[in-house]
């Protein structure tokens, strides 16, 4: 096949312009960049913006022209002729790229694995992704690459648009208000949500909610029924709104990241970019030239099924074959690109544009009926846990029994024992004004007795409950426990994060309540090491970093050693240097502790790690006499390194909390150390 060939695709019919689908390679290329690359390309993610702008506008362009037209006699009709060429639009590589997702799934994923792309492919179908990410949003919720089908939130996001328009719209029309003006009080409406979720800390919401980000389609939207009814808007500066408009996405790829607080006033760069550039017609340099040359075209043309397949296929190659290699992971992902694209062009071409071309009536009824099983099929391998026992799956028996040990424990996993995090984002209480919710705290090992020991920190506290657990149920103690991820709940710390009141008022809360019930022991557990970094905690503005923690530290030791409240300050555990080597341990029939602990920190490294804090540790606990330091490293490490497994058994969750069987690891050296505080109290 000659490469001209290979660029000769078949254009839809009716209005077009080729310089839209430039725009849409524009956007599609960002978004690959992004994923593939995000340390060199951190803004690429407001391609989709982009994409909202322009389907906006071709969507309202086509539901305006067939109702002022009267194309269809009744809404119901339509609504049906709409919502088949949208079935046939997006249907059918959606289907392919579904099916793809639970074939390959079935032959390399560990159970764990399987079941939660069983609940991403059905939220998939379902158009429901954008949902059920925002649920998702907490501290020990999965990397992003662990999720196949992330990039279907924004898919969702235009599917619930098309659901809700046409009826909106319909309405508009048939009782003559001013559509500009409707359009224009839409947008400013969500936009304003959209700024006040953002201002206010609920940036998940202002992400993934289809109202607030209904002010970019609907930027679109105005530009179409403009255009449509002769509007002229800076028509005599075309050349400079195309060019301006470009200056805009591009400053929009250049300054905002993933830290920014996205959306927000930030999307105003890539969506109004978009719209200078639609506005500007196709007749500009740069929209003529530039954006309708057809290699651009032609990406653009592919540009849906591109955006599918390219985030899947990375995806499911990080979680199967690792990502810790980097002459690995750049050669692979310049070969996934390739992939990417050739299944992209295949898709269109032999798949998606024949079906969208056809006529017939049943197809849209068979796509949709394809869609729902597919649904259903992910539904019954997430209800299954992921069907462990498949028949023809690549992966051993006893390589899914080690990774069934990847667990934090029942209550640190579950929400009745909760992450005052994960409450707070279920409660949309996210951001700077967030504040713990009444309920604070959680009580376990033995809930009714007398006896009490105070337990808290973050998110490597909470990996520490099945130890805490375990102790107070052998002891006849309740632990009152709380732990905010990424929080340091020291006196008068400040703690660069998400939540800064939140864990000032947890630091409070933890002081009233053992100035009240004057607890038998007090246990602190924190990645302390994680604070010592210039400008990560302060002091009231006096002093940063490690000071900071040494400050911070004596004020909290100095209020427990005035109630006579002995204080363990628990080391914090090995950090690994790689993710969780699964991929040595997928496809082996016989998989053993030693092919995964090859890549184990080793116990040098480890020490040397956390010397800076534990030597503070050590220094400012020796100053109080009810103080303590209790070490992990020799529960955790032997001599040379500190393992990811033993016993078969992980000992990690991920490469820096402890699973339940790492924490159960703890449990003699915790158990000595507290029963010797317990005897020596006075």
């Amino acid at each position: 096949m000659a490469i001209r060939d290979l660029f000769d695709v078949v254009r839809p019919k009716g209005f077009y312009r080729p310089d839209i689908d430039g725009v849409r390679a524009l956007a599609v290329l960002a978004v690959v960049a992004y994923h593939y690359s995000p340390g060199n390309f951190p803004g690429g993610f407001i391609g989709v913006d982009v994409f909202f702008v322009i389907s906006g506008y071709l969507i309202t362009g086509i539901l305006v022209k067939a109702i002022e037209d009267n194309d269809f006699p009744t809404f119901r009709s339509l609504l049906s002729d709409f919502y088949q060429r949208r079935i046939r639009r997006i249907f059918p590589s959606l289907i392919l790229v579904l099916t793809a997702c639970l074939v390959i799934g079935w032959l390399v994923l560990f159970s764990s694995e399987y079941e939660r792309l069983g609940k991403y492919v059905a939220a998939g179908a379902g158009y429901v992704e954008n949902f059920v990410l925002w649920n998702e949003a907490g501290y020990f919720d999965h990397a992003s690459i662990d999720k196949t089908l992330l990039h279907l939130w924004s898919l969702a996001v235009e599917e619930q648009f098309y659901i809700a328009w046409p009826l909106l719209l319909w309405v508009i029309t048939r009782r003559r208000w001013p559509l500009l003006r409707s359009i224009a009080l839409i947008a400013a409406m969500t936009f304003a949500l959209n700024v006040s979720l953002v201002f206010g800390g609920h940036i998940t919401h202002a992400f993934y909610s289809p109202v607030s980000r209904t002010w970019e389609l609907m930027v679109g939207a105005w530009l179409a029924v403009a255009h449509r009814h002769g509007v002229t808007w800076l028509s005599r500066w075309s050349s400079v709104q195309a060019w301006g408009g470009m200056a805009l996405i591009v400053a929009g790829l250049s300054l905002i990241e993933p830290t920014s607080a996205f959306p927000g006033f930030w999307a105003l760069l890539p969506v109004l970019g978009t719209a200078l550039i639609v506005n500007a017609g196709p007749n500009t340099f740069l929209n003529g030239r530039l954006l309708s040359w057809r290699p651009a075209v032609w990406v653009g043309l592919i540009s849906y099924p591109l955006y599918l397949w390219h985030w899947v296929l990375l995806s499911l190659m990080v979680i199967v074959f690792g990502d810790n290699n980097p002459t690995f992971r750049h050669a692979s992902r310049l070969v996934l690109v390739a992939v990417s694209t050739l299944l992209a062009w295949l898709s269109y071409r032999y798949f998606e544009d024949p079906i969208r071309r056809s006529r017939r009536g049943f197809t849209s009824v068979g796509l949709t009926a394809a869609v729902s099983i597919l649904g259903v099929a992910g539904l019954a391998v997430y209800a299954a846990s992921g069907v462990p026992d498949r028949p023809a799956s690549l992966v051993s028996v006893k390589a899914e029994e080690y990774v069934k040990s990847m667990q934090l424990g029942a209550l640190a996993d579950s929400r009745d024992c909760f992450n005052p995090q994960t409450r707070m984002t279920l409660l949309q209480k996210r951001g700077r004004d967030a504040y713990l919710p009444d309920k604070w705290y959680c009580e376990i090992g033995d809930t009714h007795s007398k006896a009490v020991v105070l337990a808290y920190g973050d998110s490597h506290a909470r990996a520490m409950i099945p130890t805490l657990d375990k102790y107070g149920k052998a002891t006849n103690t309740r632990i009152v426990f709380s732990s905010i991820g990424s929080c340091l709940p020291l006196t008068d710390v400040i703690v660069r994060t998400d939540y800064p009141n939140a864990c000032r008022e947890l630091s409070e809360k933890v002081s009233h309540f053992a100035n009240e019930a004057r607890p038998k022991a007090v246990v602190l557990i924190e990645a302390w090491a994680s604070y010592m970094g210039t400008g990560e905690i302060h002091i009231q503005h006096s002093s940063t970093g490690a000071q900071a923690l040494r400050t911070a530290l004596n004020e909290t030791l100095g209020f427990y050693q005035n109630l006579g409240i002995p204080v363990v300050l628990m080391e914090d555990n090995p950090h690994q240097r790689t993710s969780v080597p699964k991929a040595a341990i997928r496809f082996a029939k016989n998989p053993s502790d030693k092919q995964l602990n090859a890549s184990a920190v080793t116990r040098p490294r480890y020490e040397q790690q956390q010397a800076g804090a534990n030597s503070i540790l050590k220094s400012v606990a020796s100053q109080y006499s009810l103080a303590s330091v209790l070490g992990v490293g020799d529960a955790l490490c032997n001599a040379d390194i500190c393992p990811w497994a033993t016993q078969h058994e992980f000992l990690y969750y991920d490469s820096g909390h402890l699973s339940e069987a790492g924490s159960l690891q703890v449990y003699p050296v915790f158990a000595a150390h507290m029963n010797a505080i317990s005897r020596h109290r006075p």
